[in-house]
């Protein structure tokens, strides 16, 4: 029997992000490791053992333009009604960051088995902190949006890294990111094997403040970082700059380094082999890229069958969604160092 989705919000992520990169590959503009399908309904529609059974948006014209693409047979405005009435196994959170604790939370604890939320997981820590115990409580599993873990290069780059070639794996680099989006964060953990934090320092570019604000707890939209430092609990450390090579990243081991170039379009690896430490190119095999939205949507449903968390899971989600606070929480207080739990859980960042 096919696992039944739901799917909250009909707009980009969920639909329209699919012809975006269509037309960039038209144009001929298209580098890196994206395959598509890309969006959310172009996963599941490859995935056998799904059945996108009914939709949900509070705009009538979306709702039905998606329905009648992804032949999706029922729609609704209101996310609960479609949770009750449908029983979904899947749910697919693509709405606004600011509504996605509430449909997550009430998926939660009524018979959703997992969800493919996109980022950002959502606008504070207090809700990230419900999110978690409602998952915890009633064993859902989770797939979080930021694609790039699900990529191959990234695979191979973690695969390489943790295989002990190159040695002990001690730093992650990343040149260009935001700090509550998503993706930076969460491909740098990724790369260092999602370990604690223990320590996190940070400082931001131009925050963006709510209208009427004076207490630093409420802002309109994420600002990238300009440095950051994270400490590990197993020796290792995350760094961060704004040098403006956004989409690569570099690991550092005992004696190699891997480069990771033009997001996950190919790897530059250098190994030393003696001890004055020049490090020289060795050859890496090639992989094919795949889809990582399909395969999102696979390791989702094979940790529903097995119980086996995927690689993008709930506690990788709320490690980066921690450490991006936590920035915040550094940068406001002049760039100290900050030791998770992140104070200030009711700090409210919206992130687009």
């Amino acid at each position: 029997m096919k696992l039944k989705v739901g799917i909250i919000g009909c707009g980009r992520m969920a639909n329209t992000i699919e012809d975006e990169q269509i037309a960039r590959r038209e144009q001929g503009t298209h580098r890196g490791g994206l395959v598509l399908p890309y969006c959310h309904a172009g996963g599941y529609a490859v995935v056998e053992e799904t059945e996108m059974v009914a939709a949900c948006d509070i705009v009538e014209e979306k709702r039905q333009a998606f329905q009648e693409r992804w032949n999706v047979p029922r729609g609704y405005t209101d996310h609960r009604e479609l949770i009750d009435v449908e029983k979904p196994d899947i749910l697919s959170i693509t709405t606004r960051p600011e509504q996605h604790a509430e449909a997550m939370i009430y998926g939660a604890e009524n018979g959703v088995k997992g969800m493919y939320a996109e980022k950002p997981l959502c606008c504070s820590l207090l809700e990230a902190d419900a999110i978690n115990e409602a998952f915890e409580r009633n064993s859902v599993f989770l797939e979080f949006g930021p694609m790039r873990r699900n990529w191959a290069i990234y695979r191979q780059a973690h695969s390489i890294a943790h295989s002990g070639e190159l040695g002990a794996v001690r730093s992650v680099i990343g040149f260009a990111g935001n700090s509550i989006g998503g993706h930076f964060l969460d491909t740098l953990l990724y790369l260092l094997d999602d370990p604690e934090p223990v320590s996190i320092r940070g400082t931001l570019g131009e925050l963006h403040h709510a209208k009427g604000d004076t207490t630093n707890m409420r802002f309109m939209r994420d600002t990238g970082i300009l440095s950051a430092f994270v400490e590990f609990d197993n020796g290792t450390t995350l760094h961060a700059a704004a040098t403006g090579a956004s989409r690569e990243y570099e690991l550092v081991c005992d004696a190699g380094i891997i480069r990771i170039q033009n997001d996950g379009e190919s790897l530059y690896v250098r190994k030393s082999e003696d001890q004055d430490r020049a490090y020289d190119p060795i050859e890496v095999e090639p992989v094919t890229p795949w889809s990582g939205t399909e395969r999102k949507v696979r390791e989702l449903v094979e940790a529903i069958k097995t119980g086996t968390p995927g690689v993008s899971n709930l506690r990788a989600t709320m490690l980066g969604t921690e450490i991006g606070f936590g920035i915040y929480e550094s940068h406001l207080r002049g760039g100290v160092t900050v030791h998770p739990p992140v104070p200030n859980r009711e700090r409210w960042v919206s992130s687009w």
